[in-house]
């Protein structure tokens, strides 16, 4: 399924490896993962299809190219969503297009009401981005990461 330029494709063994292979400079180094994290959430993805569900999805260009993932989890009339761009396409004005991207690709797939995300409250970029293309902090809350707590804030948009 295209969504404004993207592809999006039920996430593939190799898209997982390439993911956790991915690192981010600096204080967004929060965001690297490990191949075995990675491998796990592959290898729910592929339990869940036999469900008939499909939660993760690799992001591809217009060449194929991996420039991202997103995660869509329906909850009621809302839609959870999770994602992270390839670490050489941020910071260079793109984060919002892909957002809107994978908001349209959800619209397209799940019919929500409204969408949800939580962001750490470190991420100021990733904040603006999401403040831009319409969404709201509700609250915010602390999540232990890696033996740390870390603020997170929820944000919320209508369709």
């Amino acid at each position: 399924m295209t969504a404004v330029g993207y592809r999006f494709v039920p996430l593939r063994g190799r898209d997982a490896a390439a993911v956790a292979r991915w690192r981010y400079p600096g204080a967004y180094a929060f965001y690297n993962g490990t191949l075995r994290e990675m491998l796990l959430v592959w290898l729910a993805q592929v339990g869940l299809r036999l469900f008939g569900r499909t939660i993760y999805y690799a992001v591809l260009g217009p060449r194929g190219e991996l420039m991202g993932i997103f995660s869509f989890v329906p909850r009621g009339s809302t839609v959870e969503i999770g994602l992270g761009m390839r670490p050489d396409l941020t910071g260079h004005g793109a984060g919002r297009e892909f957002l809107e991207a994978g908001l349209e690709f959800a619209r397209q797939q799940l019919a929500p009401e409204s969408f949800r995300l939580d962001v750490a409250r470190f991420n100021e970029r990733a904040i603006r981005v999401y403040e831009r293309a319409g969404f709201v902090a509700t609250h915010t809350f602390e999540r232990w990461v890696g033996g740390k707590a870390y603020e997170f804030v929820e944000m919320v948009r209508d369709v």
